[in-house]
C-alpha cells in the first residue's frame, strides 16, 4: 500500500510519500495555497496513494479534502494516538517531515492502521432524498 502523510511545517505542507515496504519514495515542501494543495492531490491520485493527516491538522488546512475531491482515500489519526508516536519516535522534536513518515507508515503497520478512521465524503446539500 502506497500511503502520504502531511505534517503543517512553517514553510508549508511537507508531504512524505512511502512505498508498501515503508521506504520513502518522494517527499516535497508544498505551499498552502489552493494551487499547491490541488497539484499535490493530484499527484497521490495519479499514484494511488492512501494520504494520513493528523486529525488537529483537519480545521487548520483543508488539503485532506481536497484531496478526497480528487478521489483519494484519506485516513485520519486521532490525537492520542499521533501525539504519543511523536514522543516515542522523537518526531516531536524534529522536522515536519519525520512527523509527515510516520503519518505515511501508519496505514502498513495493520495494529495501528485499526486506530485511524476513513475521512468520509460529506453528503450534497443539493441532493434530494429519494426515501
Amino acid at each position: 500500500m502506497t500511503a502520504c502523510g502531511v505534517w503543517l511545517g512553517r514553510r508549508g505542507l511537507t508531504a512524505v510519500l512511502v512505498d508498501s515496504g515503508g521506504r520513502v519514495c518522494f517527499n516535497a515542501t508544498v505551499a498552502r495555497t489552493d494551487a499547491g494543495r490541488w497539484g499535490l492531490a493530484q499527484r497521490l491520485a495519479a499514484v494511488g496513494a492512501d494520504l494520513v493527516v493528523d486529525e488537529n491538522h483537519l480545521p487548520a488546512d483543508p488539503f485532506a479534502f481536497a484531496a478526497r475531491r480528487a478521489g483519494v482515500r484519506v485516513w485520519v489519526a486521532g490525537p492520542p494516538l499521533v501525539g504519543s508516536l511523536r514522543a516515542v519516535t522523537s518526531a516531536a522534536r524534529g522536522p515536519p517531515r519525520a512527523s509527515a513518515v510516520l503519518l505515511a507508515r501508519l496505514p502498513g503497520i495493520p495494529w495501528l492502521r485499526t486506530h485511524l478512521r476513513r475521512l468520509e465524503p460529506e453528503d450534497d446539500p443539493r441532493q434530494v432524498s429519494l426515501l
